[in-house]
């Protein structure tokens, strides 16, 4: 025990200084952020000032105690943050650069009373529509989240995924909901509205509107194509 005292309070100096050095270098001011940088998109929906705002990075803080990972993951909250880079440096000056890529409207979702605006992933972006040029869908009763989350509703998710099997088959679309019989019906670009009932076999339906119209021509204009029974389509014409 003789020969070890002198090493235990040898050990005892050094965590003291270890500590007051961690101190030091925490607080040292060569290490204190002095610019934080921002690049976002141009015309982008977010701006660097909410972005900044949402990093949080305090005045003053060291550079290298900040967590990059839990700064990007305050900034993706953003609704329309899509992704969002950290980066760090100690020259000329401590500072942290943040760039962002942006979410891009989708659709405009009716549904519960509100309307939201939502990404291709089902990510909701804000309240209202953000555009009138985007496809409109109606999801009747069902329940949209607030911006920032994703949509889980099981008659939403069920509407997106018939809005990208259309949009597979060629076909874009104005709007797209349920009828009050609870079957799929929608606008084309054209302005003719189509019938198409249970969706379960909406990919071959949605097949048949191409050679339809191209067995039509362009001697009538078709008001409505009823593909409710797609062995017997029905044109509707103006």
């Amino acid at each position: 025990m003789a020969r070890v005292r002198p090493f235990r309070i040898l050990a005892v100096v050094l965590a003291v200084l270890a500590v007051v050095a961690g101190v030091y270098l925490a607080n040292a001011p060569f290490f204190r952020v002095a610019h934080v940088g921002v690049d976002v998109p141009l015309g982008s929906p977010v701006s660097a000032q909410e972005v900044r705002a949402a990093a949080a990075v305090a005045p003053g803080a060291n550079v290298w105690l900040l967590r990059p990972g839990a700064i990007a993951r305050r900034v993706d909250a953003i609704p329309y943050v899509e992704r969002t880079s950290v980066h760090r440096g100690q020259f000329p000056a401590p500072f942290v650069e943040l760039a962002v890529t942006v979410r891009r409207p989708a659709f405009c979702l009716r549904a519960g009373g509100g309307e939201m605006t939502l990404d291709a992933s089902a990510r909701v972006l804000q309240a209202g529509c953000a555009s009138g040029a985007l496809p409109r869908l109606t999801a009747g009763p069902a329940s949209i989240p607030a911006p920032g989350a994703t949509v889980s509703d099981p008659a939403i998710v069920r509407l997106l995924a018939d809005a990208a099997t259309l949009a597979d088959a060629g076909l874009s679309m104005r709007s797209l909901g349920w009828d009050r019989w609870g079957g799929l019906e929608g606008v084309d670009a054209s302005g003719v509205v189509l019938l198409l009932g249970e969706d379960g076999d909406l990919a071959a339906k949605a097949a048949l509107v191409g050679p339809v119209r191209a067995g039509i021509g362009h001697a009538r204009t078709v008001r409505a194509i009823d593909l409710r029974a797609p062995g017997t389509p029905v044109v509707d014409f103006r």
